[in-house]
């Protein structure tokens, strides 16, 4: 058999057991009111006790504790994470089938409710034999694949022929296992979600949590621009009142948004409502203020730096003072949210055009921004635990420097910087994080000369 051959073979049998692996280790069905005793084989990861307490579900994963029986009409999973079963309440509660499904997969897989043939001795391996069925079958036409003259010229080879993906559907279909591609699991969320919205009692957080993680591949985003997803997003963002709704929205516009151009121009009428929601955290409980300016920055940001001609839209709709009102407010807004403003604008001064810049520098006039970036940045420094978040701050402040922006530093800036070196000094010698925590002192040692440096010269323009 000819190299390629043996190629598309192997793709062929890698796929099954692909699949094969995803049903055995994430999905499991729960086909009556108990798992018995006698279902233990097909669902080891579920076997339940017929003197036990009942799981009761909800709309939220839950652990099954040891013991618990399940009721009937569950989604019921194995946390690979944790390692701990799980189940919930499907979301159609019209749907009186028995489903299982896995949307955190690039296929979805759905079993049919089981009948009583199923209980018959030679349809008791289910799924299995479908899957072996399917492997006998692969290939076994003797049609020459054509074009193949490395293939022809061997006359003692196999000739075979392999199953389109309609021809594979066909077969698990006879295991009772439908296969949706992500786009139509999109599209099916996005229907679920408009379903969620109108009635107050089905819950949209598990279908944005889905629509996020779909999100994150490029052509999946492009696509729920086309169908709606995009507008029907931003729509929430735009007349919703609750908090946390707005939140996940904007961390889904954020994802869908990130490097994404096609997807960012849709979204940008979106930036309006997103500043407003960044004015009403101010207003509103800490926790809840925290979670919407955190998420709706990530939108703004993941905005800004795939089409930069957002910062259009920033000034139109005076971002300038919002963003100044989140770095130099005290308690409101999280260190998170500041240091995102801080990156924002250490990354647009490092990556703009010439006609970037002059739209930024305008952003940054409004308001006075400038002035309250360089005169909290010594507060944020002091105040962020994480290293991370001290680096991104340095940065900021080592570009800002770069390109003149900030001139006019606070004298309490370099008692800040010896504080950041003080503190990393004494963890070093840490095998973990000593190399990192060095280079992060060796800059603050080259900021301070630079920060020195810059006051002299400012002194002396003013002399």
């Amino acid at each position: 058999m000819s190299s390629e051959m043996l190629v598309h073979n192997s793709f062929a049998v890698i796929l099954i057991l692909l699949v094969t692996h995803v049903i055995s280790q994430h999905l499991t069905t729960v086909p009556g009111e108990k798992v018995e005793d006698h279902d233990v084989a097909s669902h080891s990861h579920f076997s339940t006790s017929s003197h036990s307490e009942e799981f009761v579900a909800t709309h939220e994963w839950q652990e099954i504790k040891e013991g618990q029986s399940i009721p009937k009409g569950l989604h019921v999973r194995v946390n690979l994470q944790t390692g701990l079963k799980e189940a919930k309440l499907l979301r159609s509660e019209g749907d009186d089938s028995n489903a299982a499904s896995d949307t955190n997969h690039g296929v979805k897989m759905t079993f049919a409710e089981s009948t009583d043939n199923d209980k018959h001795p030679a349809t008791k391996r289910g799924i299995s034999a479908a899957l072996e069925e399917a492997l006998k079958n692969i290939a076994t036409s003797q049609d020459e694949p054509s074009g193949n003259k490395e293939f022809s010229s061997q006359p003692n080879v196999n000739k075979q022929t392999f199953k389109s993906i309609d021809e594979i559907k066909e077969v698990f279909s006879k295991g009772n296992i439908t296969l949706s591609s992500e786009m139509e699991i999109l599209s099916n969320l996005l229907k679920e979600l408009t379903i969620s919205v109108d009635d107050l009692n089905k819950p949209f957080q598990p279908i944005l949590d889905d629509i996020e993680f779909y999100l994150h591949n490029l052509d999946n985003a492009v696509y729920f621009t086309d169908i709606g997803g995009v507008d029907v997003i931003s729509n929430l963002v735009n007349t919703s009142s609750d908090t946390s709704l707005v939140a996940k929205c904007a961390l889904v516009l954020g994802v869908a948004c990130q490097s994404n151009v096609y997807v960012t121009k849709a979204a940008r009428k979106v930036i309006p409502a997103l500043l407003r929601h960044l004015q009403l955290a101010a207003n509103d409980e800490v926790h809840r203020a925290h979670q919407v300016t955190e998420h709706t920055l990530f939108a703004i940001s993941s905005m800004v730096r795939t089409d930069h001609r957002t910062i259009s839209d920033l000034i139109s709709h005076g971002a300038g003072a919002i963003f100044s009102n989140i770095v130099t407010s005290h308690g409101i807004f999280s260190i998170k949210s500041k240091v995102k403003v801080y990156t924002l604008f250490s990354d647009l001064l490092s990556n703009g055009s010439d006609e970037d810049n002059e739209l930024l520098s305008v952003l940054l006039r409004q308001s006075d921004l400038t002035t309250g970036l360089c005169h909290s940045l010594s507060t944020s420094l002091v105040q962020a635990s994480k290293v991370s978040d001290v680096e991104k701050l340095l940065n900021f402040l080592q570009v800002s420097l770069a390109y003149n922006k900030c001139n006019d530093l606070p004298f309490d800036l370099e008692y800040a910087l010896i504080s950041v070196q003080q503190k990393y000094t004494e963890d070093i010698n840490d095998p973990a994080i000593g190399d990192y925590l060095k280079e992060i002192i060796e800059k603050v040692s080259v900021l301070q000369s630079v920060v020195r440096q810059t006051r002299s010269l400012h002194n002396t323009d003013e002399l």
